[in-house]
């Protein structure tokens, strides 16, 4: 079982992920951290919280708002991407779950704590809250199981800068050169494998209409699955389908993941 804290700018993309990791039955979400990006960070965080009310699991994983801009720089969102709501314009009901009074950064922190060498942690937002957490507590950054990132590669925001990296790099190099067992996602992949074949999307619609609306959401976002694709790595044994550390040691740590074509 996979004990798992998913660090978010909730958008379509996010929720995807967000819902398998809910759902599986070899994942445990046991907290839900909120970043700036996306959208309005209030919004962000009623998406959150929605998103685990449909997962059918509302009142059993805490949502913590966290960072409300970046370390440095202006906030920079991607609502002509996501819709103003962030789920391509749907404006769906406002969930009866509240978040949390903790911020994010100071759960972070106790969590991993309380728990070392037993959370997963899953990073899909600008790392904001991971960059304060491990700043605050430079010990943390060996504590944690694992820590997938999204973020990175070609860039799709400038032709140089992936959104996440680009809406927060202070925070970015604070966390990739923290010490931190990393395994990166990165824009570049999304290109290639952020997308179903003709077969995977058969069997998706099998699953029945709430899907195909998950799938009308998605068409908001250029490759919304990417997201989803992390938690399956993380949960569902792929490591075996990532590349070998392209740098050695505990200072980076870095893994680049190469999936088969």
């Amino acid at each position: 079982m996979t004990r798992l804290i998913v660090d978010t700018d909730t958008a379509g993309d996010d929720v995807f992920s967000l819902l398998i990791a809910l759902r599986h039955p070899r994942a445990r979400l046991e907290a839900i951290t909120v970043s700036c990006g996306n959208v309005r960070f209030e919004q962000e965080v009623e998406n959150a919280l929605y998103t685990v009310e449909m997962a059918g699991r509302s009142g059993e994983v805490p949502v913590y708002p966290g960072c409300r801009k970046p370390l440095v720089g202006e906030w920079v969102g991607a609502e002509y991407v996501h819709g103003n709501d962030g789920m391509g314009d749907c404006n769906f009901p406002q969930a009866k779950q509240r978040p949390e009074a903790e911020h994010a950064v100071d759960e972070l922190v106790r969590r991993i704590n309380e728990s070392p060498g037993e959370l997963t942690i899953l990073c899909q937002a600008p790392l904001t809250n991971l960059a304060t957490a491990v700043s605050r507590d430079p010990s943390i950054a060996g504590k944690v199981r694992a820590l997938y990132l999204m973020g990175g590669g070609f860039g799709n925001i400038t032709p140089a800068a992936e959104y996440n990296f680009f809406v927060d790099p202070e925070a970015a190099k604070i966390v990739v050169n923290a010490g931190f067992p990393l395994t990166l996602f990165t824009w570049s992949l999304t290109r290639t494998h952020g997308v179903f074949n003709d077969d995977q999307l058969a069997r998706i619609d099998a699953l029945g209409i709430w899907w195909r609306d998950l799938q009308r959401i998605g068409e908001h976002a250029e490759h919304p699955w990417i997201a989803g694709l992390m938690v399956e790595a993380l949960v569902d044994s792929a490591r075996k389908a990532l590349s070998e550390p392209a740098v050695s040691g505990r200072r980076s740590g870095v893994k680049s993941v190469h999936l088969p074509a």
